[in-house]
């Protein structure tokens, strides 16, 4: 350079200025248009493995874009508030990099991490003294005073092309405010932070954990830009379902083991899975050496620390009892009593706690729940401190004071709908939805009785009891069990042999509607052994009719009736109507599967007038439903079917949702003998869709049976096949081997037919087998001799 270009040089700011310049050799320098502002950025790199934020992306690179149309949308400042280590960090860097390869912000991009949580934050002061160095200002230039400072930000940004600015980590509004732009050329300013900015004007954005699919993948991309060769993600779908669970679908916790996986490359995923799964403390357990690409520990356990240590000790109070509920969540009324508070001074706290990004917004009916892993670590903090434990203890025994005698009123309700409670006053219906809300919260409180305090313990044991009407009703077989266990074992505990009985009574019901028959019945002897020392016909009766039930599962069906007479003889004598009416029907069930169809009608039909004159209309649903069976098994067609859509009507009255599903089953029986083939088709695909919507698998299975043969009736053979094979399935999958046996029967007939003897052979050797299973020696005899024929 010549010493006339070397006086032509000119240094502007942060970059030199080479015009007019003589240059000696060769020189490479990027060209600015006149008058051009320099671009500056001092953003970290972009995240690496970024994944699952498409809509939360597509949302803030919106309110970026200076092109947009956003209305009252519009706005300087944008806010992205969530969890620790939930990915705000990333999703901000992420956006940042493509709004800057959009060419939206010329002027450059600034970031600080503003270390809102950390022992000692950085200052808004010291954070405008940093910016402004990055933005070319030389100490000596720096204001005396913080007014200054600030002034001096505004006006640097203000003679600069638009810029974005991004504060990171910021604990709230004092040290976001001072660093706004002002005046400008459209700069623009993202905030993350744990706590919403609700006194800032932000446009606020909160992001939660991850999906499981977007988990599985950051996992796998992880991996393999560490490893490309790596693929147990591939190999391991399951087992890194399972690990993305454990770790809450939590951004920080999948990168902590993705860490783990990486050093331990030779080693399958699922064993990492198992000692997460086994892990005293899970939230400790997510930890490891080192530190992710900005720097910042690996480790979720801290960052609970800290988010629990700032919160003031009444929300901190709150945020431990609702840590003792389930992680579904809780609505504010039970909430309200778990912590002894108004609803209404209750509702402002819990605004708190989502404001600090603690508990999600109300949910379904209301519930506010916490994310899986700051519920862990609320239950590990409350454990490991002895007067923590005796403030949960009582809390939950401010909350089984109040669900115990609502949710009794609440089976009183579903027992007798026109029964008047100040409790529900909508009813049968407002009884049920309350359950329904209420049900996690009400499952945990039963199960609250493993506690020195017996009058909690009593409590709890009783609420669980009170569960049965409900839960069988839901058809939730494995929760009215474990409930019943539980009291069982606390009734004992507590030398209560009136509870042991209901319990041991109650469990033996859901274990039959499990079809563990033979449990069953164990559980029915002993509540019956317990009702005869106590004296107790009421409960005697009610444990011949379930001993009954079991046995009928068992198709032991002289065996049934005799043990259902047993009990209507009991009830009879009691005087109780609406218990007798309960087991005739019941009697007729069984003089219908014994062929006795005449007997079978007359008990129905006696039964149905009793169940009208208690007043007991699901009795009424029932009866009509078995009584319409029986009519078409008698011929009377006409009568089946105007019988069967009374249930229709009745069961959709009340809500019978299970019922309904059942009567159309029935309905498309009664329709296949009318020979009206496309009707009955419509009727079991309508039984089928219901049964499967409502998990009642078994029932399913019955449609699809019942489907195909409809199918056969309209001449379709692959059809049929194709329904007996799902209902082989569904049966198979419900272990009755009885009725696996009949469909492989079905199926054997339609090869047959169909010039297919190797696969009706095969069928009728498997129906054979099945039989045995099942206990049915002369269906299984009977199976061999055809399979012998073909």
């Amino acid at each position: 350079m010549t010493e006339r270009g070397q006086r032509a040089t000119e240094v502007r700011g942060d970059h030199i200025d080479f015009r007019g310049s003589t240059f000696l050799g060769p020189f490479t320098a990027k060209a600015e248009p006149e008058n051009a502002e320099p671009s500056l950025s001092v953003l970290p790199s972009a995240p690496a493995a970024f994944t699952g934020r498409d809509a939360e992306v597509a949302s803030l690179l919106h309110v970026l874009d200076p092109d947009a149309d956003r209305g009252d949308e519009a706005a300087d400042m944008i806010a992205v508030a969530g969890l620790g280590g939930v990915g705000k960090t990333a999703l901000a860097l992420h956006v940042a990099h493509a709004a800057r390869r959009h060419g939206w912000f010329p002027g450059g991009a600034l970031f600080i991490d503003l270390r809102g949580h950390d022992d000692a934050p950085t200052t808004a002061d010291h954070a405008a003294l940093t910016l402004l160095r990055a933005l070319g200002v030389r100490e000596a230039e720096m204001p005396p005073t913080a007014d200054d400072l600030y002034a001096r930000y505004r006006l640097e940004l203000a003679s600069r092309q638009p810029m974005l600015i991004v504060l990171d980590n910021a604990s709230g509004p004092a040290q976001i405010a001072p660093l706004a732009p002002g005046e400008g050329q459209g700069h623009r300013v993202l905030v993350t932070s744990r706590d919403v900015q609700d006194s800032l004007p932000v446009r606020q954005f909160v992001i939660d954990a991850l999906t499981p699919d977007a988990s599985c993948l950051l996992i796998e991309r992880a991996l393999r830009k560490h490893n490309p060769g790596d693929t147990r993600v591939k190999h391991e779908p399951a087992a890194t379902r399972e690990l993305a669970e454990l770790c809450g679908h939590l951004p920080l916790a999948l990168l902590i083991v993705t860490a783990m996986l990486r050093r331990r490359r030779t080693r399958p995923i699922a064993t990492l899975t198992t000692e997460l799964r086994k892990a005293t403390d899970r939230v400790r357990a997510l930890e490891w050496d080192g530190v992710d690409q900005y720097r910042r520990e690996l480790a979720l356990r801290p960052v609970f620390d800290v988010m629990y240590a700032r919160l003031e000790p009444e929300l901190a109070r709150v945020v431990r009892l609702l840590g003792q509920v389930p992680e579904e969540g809780i609505g504010t009324a039970s909430a309200a009593h778990l912590a002894g508070l108004p609803e209404e001074q209750l509702e402002l706290l819990l605004e708190d706690l989502t404001a600090a990004s603690l508990l999600g917004p109300p949910g379904h009916a209301g519930h506010r729940r916490m994310h899986d892993l700051v519920h862990l670590y609320i239950r590990t903090v409350v454990m490991t401190d002895p007067d923590l434990l005796i403030e949960a203890t009582e809390a939950r025994g401010r909350l089984l004071k109040y669900y115990y005698p609502a949710a009794l009123e609440a089976k009183f309700q579903i027992q007798e709908p026109d029964r008047a409670s100040t409790w529900f006053q909508g009813g049968r219906n407002h009884a049920l939805s309350w359950l329904d809300s209420e049900r996690p919260g009400l499952l945990a409180a039963a199960r609250w009785a493993d506690t020195d305090d017996r009058m909690q313990a009593k409590i709890a044991m009783w609420l669980a009891l009170s569960m049965d009407t409900y839960l069988e009703l839901r058809h939730a077989f494995d929760d009215c069990a474990t409930l019943a266990e539980a009291a069982r074992d606390t009734a004992r505990r507590l030398d209560a042999p009136e509870a042991e009985a209901l319990a041991c009574d109650i469990l033996g019901g859901a274990l039959t509607r499990l079809r563990r028959f033979d449990e069953a019945l164990d559980a029915h002897d002993h509540a019956r052994d317990l009702y005869l020392k106590l004296e107790d016909l009421d409960g005697q009766a009610k444990t011949w009719h379930n001993v009954a039930l079991a046995l009928s599962g068992l198709r032991h069906h002289d065996e049934a009736l005799e043990a259902k007479e047993h009990s209507l003889r009991s009830y009879v004598e009691l005087g109780d109507i609406r218990g007798a009416a309960t087991v005739r029907t019941n009697v007729g069930i069984s003089l219908d599967e014994l062929g006795r169809y005449e007997e079978a009608q007359a008990a129905l039909a006696q039964a149905l007038a009793e169940h009208s004159a208690a007043g007991n209309r699901t009795g009424e649903a029932t009866t009509l439903n078995s009584l319409g069976l029986v009519l078409l098994k008698l011929g009377r067609h006409d009568e089946s079917v105007t019988t069967l859509r009374r249930a229709l009507g009745l069961s959709a009255e009340l809500g019978e949702w299970h019922l309904r599903a059942k009567v159309w089953n029935h309905l498309g029986l009664t329709l296949q003998g009318l020979g009206l083939h496309e009707k009955a088709a419509e009727a079991h695909r309508r039984a089928r869709d219901w049964n499967g919507f409502l998990g009642d698998t078994h029932t399913e299975a019955t449609a699809w049976l019942n489907l195909g043969g409809a199918y056969l009736g309209l001449g379709s053979s692959e059809d049929a096949l194709d329904a007996f094979q799902q209902a082989l399935k569904l049966f198979e999958e419900t272990e009755d081997w009885f009725y696996v046996g009949g469909t492989l029967n079905n199926m054997a007939g339609v090869y047959a037919v169909t010039n297919r003897p190797v696969r009706a052979k095969s069928a009728c050797t498997a129906a054979a087998a099945a039989y045995e299973r099942a206990g049915a020696a002369a269906q299984a005899a009977e199976a061999r001799r055809l399979a012998e024929l073909l």
